[in-house]
C-alpha cells in the first residue's frame, strides 16, 4: 500500500508539473500575441533601443540603414549610422530588424514629442550638411537654411541654388558629417 501511496503522489505531481509547463508556455505565447498585435512602430524602435540592438531600417526606394536608434519622434526614427545620423519618417519604413546580439549598456534612446518636421526645423539652426532623399530615391545635397510648417529650404552643395522641398516628399534626411 505505501509503494502505491508514493507512486500515485509521484504521477499526480508529475501530472500537475506537466499541466502547469503547458499553462505557462501557453500564457506566455498568449501574452507574446497579444503584445504583437498592440505593437506599435514607435514603440517598437524603442524597445529595439533599450536593448542597444543594432537595427536595419529598410525604406522605400530600397534605402537601407544600419544603426543604433537615437531617438523617437511622433512620427520619426533619428538612426546613429556608420555615416552619420539619419532621420526617416515612419511611413517612408517598409521593414525594421534587429540584426545580431544587443550589445547592452548603450546609452538610451530618447522618445521626442515632437513630429519630422519640428525635427527637421530644430537641427536647421545649426546649418548642417544634409543629404535630403524623397521617396523615389533621388536626393539633393546642401545645407538646411530654414524649415517651414512643410517645407525645407537648401542651399545645394555648389551654392548656387535654392531649392524649397515639401517635407511629405522625404524618405530621409541624413547629416553629413565633415
Amino acid at each position: 500500500m505505501g509503494e502505491d501511496l508514493v507512486g500515485d503522489i509521484t504521477r499526480w505531481l508529475a501530472e500537475q508539473r506537466a499541466d502547469a509547463a503547458v499553462a505557462s508556455r501557453a500564457r506566455e505565447r498568449w501574452l507574446r500575441q497579444a503584445a504583437d498585435e498592440e505593437a506599435v512602430v514607435a514603440g517598437v524602435l524603442l524597445d529595439l533601443a533599450e536593448r542597444a540592438a543594432t537595427v536595419v531600417v529598410q525604406g522605400v526606394a530600397n534605402r537601407t540603414h544600419r544603426g543604433l536608434v537615437r531617438a523617437v519622434g511622433e512620427d520619426f526614427v533619428a538612426l546613429r549610422t556608420g555615416n552619420g545620423d539619419v532621420l526617416v519618417p515612419f511611413d517612408a519604413i517598409v521593414a525594421i530588424r534587429a540584426e545580431g546580439q544587443p550589445t547592452g549598456g548603450g546609452e538610451r534612446a530618447h522618445a521626442l514629442d515632437i513630429a519630422f518636421a519640428e525635427a527637421v526645423a530644430a537641427i536647421a539652426g545649426d546649418r548642417p550638411r544634409v543629404l535630403a532623399v524623397s521617396r523615389d530615391g533621388t536626393g539633393l545635397s546642401g545645407q538646411v537654411r530654414s524649415v517651414g510648417r512643410d517645407v525645407a529650404v537648401l542651399r545645394l552643395a555648389d551654392g548656387a541654388d535654392v531649392v524649397y522641398v515639401p517635407l511629405a516628399s522625404l524618405a530621409e534626411l541624413a547629416v553629413v558629417e565633415g
